[in-house]
């Protein structure tokens, strides 16, 4: 008797779309151009040099009315008990 053996087209497309996946994955962990500072910054800033010529005085940021008008609601943090007295009793 002739044995009926079909095609198994559903267990290629499975294994069709794991090395697809699997070499897109090589693809952009080895091989993709890595972006630079270059291209993540604005194209205002044209150079880090820009950047550290800003000059920042933190008595301006804390004599503006805005953060003068800024409340805390926490309370500030503390250092609670760490550990048991004994560590070797039973719970």
């Amino acid at each position: 008797m002739e044995e009926n053996k079909s095609f198994n087209w559903k267990m290629l497309a499975i294994v069709a779309a794991i090395i697809l996946v699997i070499s897109g994955v090589i693809y952009f962990l080895f091989f993709a151009p890595v972006p630079g500072i270059e291209i993540i910054a604005p194209a205002s800033v044209n150079s880090t040099s820009e950047l550290s010529t800003i000059e920042f005085s933190p008595e301006n940021v804390v004599n503006d009315e805005k953060f003068r008008a800024l409340r805390r609601y926490i309370g500030q943090a503390t250092v609670g008990q760490i550990g048991r007295v004994n560590p070797f009793i039973k719970f």
